[in-house]
């Protein structure tokens, strides 16, 4: 499981090696580490930590020995990688006004239309865009393919989906 750990890491030299030390002897992979110095606070460094770890065992064992160097852990989460959906529009896309289309499904909380690709081979005859949405949790996808089908019935737009949507 992918961790996200923000710590507060005193301001003497060291402290980074002291804070990443513990998570790769006890088996987490570093997959990033983001040392924000210039942001010097109560005489503490932010650190953003990325990392792998095998289960919740692991990750307690991490944020223990952490906390006994005396390297304050202010935030702890499972990094969460989003969904992609990508499927097709076919119809009179642009004179539907596409912006109000993406528009209308970014308005969803967690749902982001991340690329769209647009093919128009003649004004006056219909094009295609393939579009990539991304979501932050699997009933955002539902929500958003229905937010999309109502959408292109309105407009009169076919939308293709993968297999997968």
């Amino acid at each position: 499981m992918k961790i996200s750990l923000d710590l507060e890491l005193k301001d003497v030299p060291g402290q980074l090696v002291k804070a990443l030390e513990p998570v790769s002897r006890m088996g987490g992979n570093i997959i990033s580490v983001v040392h924000l110095r210039e942001e010097l606070g109560k005489g503490r460094v932010p650190v953003h930590l990325l990392f792998e770890v095998r289960d919740s065992a692991m990750l307690d064992a991490i944020i223990a020995e952490l906390e006994r160097r005396d390297i304050w852990v202010s935030k702890v989460g499972e990094f969460k990688k989003k969904e992609k959906i990508t499927l097709v529009l076919v119809g009179h896309i642009v004179d539907t006004d596409i912006r109000d289309t993406i528009d209308r499904i970014n308005e969803i909380e967690g749902v982001l239309v991340a690329d769209l690709k647009l093919a128009m081979p003649h004004p006056e005859k219909e094009s295609s865009a393939l579009i990539d949405i991304e979501v932050t949790r699997p009933e955002k996808a539902k929500e958003a393919l229905q937010r999309l089908d109502s959408v292109a019935r309105e407009k009169d737009l076919l939308v293709i989906r993968s297999l997968r949507s």
